[in-house]
């Protein structure tokens, strides 16, 4: 992700979506990325929402990003991971 960081007002509170597989541990995986990217990251914010058809679920989490850079790991770090099939 290439972040425009003249668009953005730092610290920035955004909505975090991950899609995975339904068998695949995704929430623990969005878990341990954003707790490593993150200095203050509440787990609690994370909602899980199921695919109409079953066969994905979403990961939503509530997070604060303070820099660019910060945005660009988090993103890269997701799109790394073997259990994440979209970031948004």
């Amino acid at each position: 992700m290439n972040v425009n960081e003249h668009l953005w007002d730092f610290p920035h509170e955004m909505t975090l979506k991950v899609m995975g597989a339904v068998d695949a541990p995704i929430e623990q995986a969005v878990i341990e990325i954003l707790n490593l990217h993150l200095d203050e990251f509440d787990s609690t914010s994370i909602t899980i929402k199921p695919s109409s058809k079953g066969n994905y679920v979403s990961v939503n989490a509530l997070i604060v990003v303070h820099h660019k850079e910060q945005v660009e790991k988090i993103y890269a770090a997701l799109n790394d991971s073997p259990h994440v099939k979209i970031v948004f």
